[in-house]
């Protein structure tokens, strides 16, 4: 998700590039000369041979990259047809192809704009499904502990991916608009003919695509180097058409257009004195980069259309209708110089409905499903994951989703699809490319929480996952926590067949920490557990929603008096017992969720039978539920254990305190055999940040109600402690901030400041975990 904003803040800064003095025919305000040559009177101006079989001069439309500022050339477009220009190739880089490859494959200014309305331009630089269909596995990933991203490792070397993100959903996006040309794979085929230019990642030269993929050739078009993933055609690594050819007026030209209509939508420099970060000189040189092939190209035009786009931004998308106004005016501008290339009232709607026809109907049967690319994911796991069967009606928005959730199990960089029609029907090739810095990855993470009066937990994370042991797909993960705390845990989770849904999970886990013991407001010591355990669990995971567990455990826990001179007892003891967990965790985002649900159910059976020295149960839930309007966020949340009835020994409490669980007290400050806590809170979010950073700003605060017992009897509503707690979060690329002070109905109050933890999933309950 992290990859995501930083990737739309970073998009397209390949159009930033330098603003110019006028060039050919540009409006700057004064009546435009004529279109040819400039000292030629209106009236007089010359006439350009009429194309052969056309009987008229050919026009061609060069399009510039420019993010956001793109979308100005839908309202050039409008207008041109406005004026019964006709359009008889277009050349475009970037967002200059989107919009002239949409066009040119048979689609109306208008629908283009209804379409690119409707994209959520922020939610397609993070490739991943929704978070609520990832399997739950990777949500475990996408936790607030780590850091959102992942590196491979392989041979002992860290590897990085090719791009912030792969442009899978990019893909999926452009696969959906382009589907009326869905069996063209020669572009002079589509109702307007059309070329995309990208650049040779190997050597950067120019690249002009004009066949293939059509959906492919606007992803490799706009494929930001950093940003976005190269896209590979016929073997070649494809970026950002920008770095070669922004304004690819020669491109128009080389498809035999006689006379070519430029529309530069680049964004200018920025005075020297408001270059105040690394991203605005990176920006800046960028711009750099490219300002002599813009330059060349816009002399060379024989209409140059510039738009004023002072208050768009390459990246701002949410001004897109301002943009595609201020195309309309640009073109309007010029209306005297264009108008002298209409064609009659009828000869123009006959162009126009031969460009847009009847669009292509796509085939509703599938004959045939082939998959093409995995090596390391066995074709059987792939197969059972796509319901769309030979014999089944192609409908593309559930296709898209099927093929979005086989994405979601990590694996793949790419996955993409193409038809080929048949008798009646199609059939259907899906290729899969595995992530090249795959299989085994490295993530890392960082918790820190400090109540500003000396007491803090603070801890570095790194987790390291395996993945596609066997065939069945096990995976071996092991996480690693160094800090206040130290602990280690091995996994290996052995599927039990091809659909992954049932598995077997041996575990081990060493653990070493720091717990403070308090008599009522007095700080008596600080204890520290430390032990080693050995597990044994079988389960199923419940499809997107979680999974549940059942287990035996055994190990050797220690205790003794770090700091402090309480009169605590030391302890050695053997562990062992029985084990249960259900998870459910429906929630859009580990930080600061807007909708969803999350529970958790944990059961321990302390038996002698399994060489516990203690015998006692003990059981413990959590449920939170997200509520949301607009900005607004209102959330529920439940926290509870017990003993069940039986005597928990005094080192496996319970505690309550601290950062989201009765904030006013210190952290596990209040304990016993059993607790519960009730949480009502609210929060809004206030503002944004800069990709490089984060997502965004959030005000709020949350009311408590909750209490820790060392009786069932002593369990009654006349004894709850109230709490309340406001303070401010922000969404970091580091993981969730937060500074919040908390006070409580008996006069405890803490001010906290935290990273890494979350105030939606629960309390941390035990003291330790001993199993």
């Amino acid at each position: 998700m992290a990859a995501g904003a930083l990737g739309l803040a970073l998009l397209f800064i390949w159009a930033a590039l330098p603003d110019r003095p006028a060039l050919a025919q540009e409006a700057t305000g004064g009546q435009p000369p004529p279109p040819i040559e400039s000292a030629t009177p209106a009236a007089a101006a010359p006439t350009i041979a009429a194309a052969p079989g056309l009987g008229r001069a050919r026009f061609g439309l060069a399009l510039s990259g420019g993010g956001a500022r793109g979308l100005a050339h839908i309202g050039v477009l409008k207008v041109l047809e406005d004026l019964r220009v006709p359009i008889d190739v277009i050349a475009g880089t970037s967002m200059g192809a989107i919009v002239g490859g949409l066009y040119a494959s048979g689609m109306s200014p208008d629908e283009i704009a209804q379409e690119m309305k409707r994209v959520d331009w922020a939610g397609l630089f993070d490739d991943r499904p929704p978070r609520p269909d990832l399997p739950y596995r990777r949500k475990q990933d996408n936790s607030s502990a780590f850091i959102d991203f992942e590196f491979g490792l392989r041979s002992g070397r860290i590897l990085l991916p090719r791009g912030l993100v792969a442009g899978q959903k990019l893909r999926f996006l452009f696969k959906s608009l382009t589907s009326r040309a869905a069996f063209i794979d020669d572009f002079d085929r589509l109702p307007i003919p059309f070329r995309a230019v990208a650049t040779d990642l190997a050597d950067g030269s120019m690249v002009v695509l004009s066949r293939g993929d059509l959906a492919e050739a606007l992803r490799a078009s706009m494929s930001l180097p950093g940003t976005l993933a190269p896209a590979e055609i016929d073997g070649r690594h494809l970026v950002d058409g920008g770095l070669v050819r922004n304004l690819p007026v020669d491109v128009a030209r080389d498809m035999g257009a006689d006379l070519v209509i430029a529309v530069d939508v680049t964004t200018p420099f920025d005075p020297v004195e408001t270059l105040k970060t690394l991203a605005d000189v990176t920006r800046q040189v960028a711009g750099m980069l490219t300002q002599d092939n813009v330059t060349r190209q816009a002399v060379s035009a024989d209409v140059l259309i510039r738009p004023d786009l002072a208050a768009v931004s390459a990246s701002n998308f949410a001004a897109g209708a301002e943009a595609l106004r201020r195309g309309e005016e640009a073109t309007r501008a010029q209306a005297d110089v264009l108008g002298r290339y209409s064609l009659p009232p009828d000869a123009f709607e006959a162009r126009l409905r031969e460009v847009r026809g009847a669009p292509s109907a796509l085939p509703t049967r599938i004959d045939s499903v082939r998959f093409e690319g995995a090596s390391r994911v066995d074709r059987r796991i792939v197969e059972r994951r796509i319901r769309t069967r030979p014999g089944s009606t192609l409908d593309l928005g559930p296709l898209q989703a099927e093929l979005s959730r086989l994405y979601g199990l990590g694996d793949f960089e790419k996955i993409d699809y193409r038809l080929s029609r048949t008798d009646g029907g199609a059939d259907l090739l899906i290729h899969a490319e595995e992530k090249p810095w795959g299989p085994n990855y490295l993530r890392f993470g960082l918790t820190f929480v400090n109540d500003l009066e000396g007491d803090s937990d603070y801890g570095v994370r790194a987790r390291y996952t395996r993945t596609r042991v066997d065939a069945l797909g096990a995976e071996w993960r092991s996480d690693v926590k160094i800090g206040r705390d130290r602990r280690l845990t091995s996994e290996f989770q052995q599927p039990l067949d091809f659909s992954e849904v049932f598995f077997v999970a041996p575990s081990v886990s060493l653990f070493d920490q720091f717990v403070n013991l308090y008599d009522g407001d007095q700080w008596v010591a600080e204890y520290e557990p430390r032990g080693a355990t050995v597990a044994l669990d079988a389960g199923a995971e419940l499809d997107r929603y979680g999974e549940v567990r059942l287990g035996v455990v055994r190990g050797r826990v220690r205790g003794a008096v770090a700091v402090g001179t309480g009169n605590l007892p030391e302890f050695d003891i053997a562990t062992g017992g029985f084990t249960g967990r259900v998870v459910i965790d429906r929630l859009d985002s580990p930080y600061f969720p807007s909708r969803g649900r999350y529970g958790l159910v944990d059961l321990f059976l302390s038996r002698r039978s399994l060489g516990a020295d203690v015998s006692y149960d003990k059981a413990s839930g959590s449920f939170s539920q997200l509520f949301h309007r607009g900005r607004h966020r209102i959330y529920v949340a439940l926290d509870g254990g017990t003993n069940l009835g039986t005597q928990v020994p005094f080192y496996d409490d319970f505690s309550v305190g601290g950062f989201g669980s009765l904030s006013g007290f210190k952290e596990g400050q209040l304990r016993g055999p059993l607790f519960g806590v009730a949480r009502l809170g609210y929060y809004v979010r206030s503002g944004g940040l800069s990709g490089r950073f984060g997502r965004g700003v959030y005000l709020g605060g949350w009311v408590e109600a909750g209490n820790a017992w060392a009786t069932r009897s002593g369990a009654r509503l006349d004894n709850l402690i109230y709490s309340g707690t406001v303070g401010a979060g922000v969404d970091t690329f580091l993981g969730p901030v937060y500074l919040v002070y908390g006070h409580s109905d008996d006069g405890h109050g803490s001010l906290y400041l935290s990273l890494g933890r979350t105030a939606f999933t629960g309390t941390n309950a035990s003291v330790f975990r001993s199993y």
